[in-house]
């Protein structure tokens, strides 16, 4: 709570989209609310044809371009893609 306003949260963002973009990817697409993600970029203007499976709200289902036009045209549902790592053992 001590650090709460600090603005560590919005340093993480900035770090995150920069470092996606650094990496090369096109796009970043998340969950979350508008009024604080706006903020980076992100909203619902070219989500409107992406779905997620399961239960969500889809004014929340938010993106920014890394690329112009990245999103142009996407439609379709997502689905988990990359990586898949497995748990720790305890």
């Amino acid at each position: 709570p001590s650090l709460k306003s600090a603005g560590i949260g919005s340093a993480l963002m900035r770090h995150a989209v920069a470092e996606a973009a650094r990496l090369g990817h096109a796009a970043i697409l998340l969950v979350g609310d508008a009024p604080y993600y706006g903020r980076f970029g992100f909203s619902a203007a070219k989500t409107g044809s992406l779905a997620m499976p399961g239960p969500y709200e889809r004014h929340r289902l938010l993106a920014v371009e890394l690329v112009e036009g990245a999103l142009d045209g996407v439609h379709g549902t997502l689905k988990a893609a990359g990586r898949k790592l497995k748990a720790l053992a305890a």
